[in-house]
């Protein structure tokens, strides 16, 4: 059964700076009911906001030779997967590149190295199998 608390009680809650879920949880009034008393009340909603106004702390320092080797690896990898993003954009601005969803049974074997091969390069799945459709047409031809 919730607890019935009068306005004045509702309003010292809000003026300590208590959110409404913390309201509900002590005084075992659902989250709905509250947020209506509170409206009615023309109280502004509490809110959840930590900031205490003060500068953040900012690195201002220079990486280190050492911190700076230890991050390439990922920055390479940021590098690779940024690399295929603007290459992905391009394919699709570009009508003769454009792809469409299909779907075709292919052996299981294939499927698991076509992502092992995507995983590799860090490029999609779909640019494997357009490699792999390519050369097959291309010695077609």
């Amino acid at each position: 059964m919730a607890t019935e608390i009068t306005d004045a009680e509702l309003q010292q809650f809000i003026s300590e700076g208590l959110t409404q879920t913390e309201i509900a949880r002590r005084t075992h009034i659902p989250r709905s009911t509250l947020r209506r008393r509170i409206e009615k009340l023309s109280t502004p909603q509490a809110t959840t906001d930590t900031s205490d106004e003060s500068t953040p702390e900012v690195y201002t320092g220079v990486q280190t030779a050492v911190e700076f080797a230890e991050s390439w690896d990922e920055f390479q990898e940021m590098l690779a997967w940024w690399k295929e993003r603007k290459r992905a954009l391009q394919i699709e601005a570009d009508p003769e590149q454009e792809t469409e969803r299909k779907t075709y049974h292919v052996q299981k074997r294939y499927i698991e190295a076509i992502q092992r091969a995507a995983d590799l390069e860090h490029v999609s799945i779909m640019e494997i199998v357009n490699r792999a459709f390519k050369k097959f047409f291309d010695e077609r031809t």
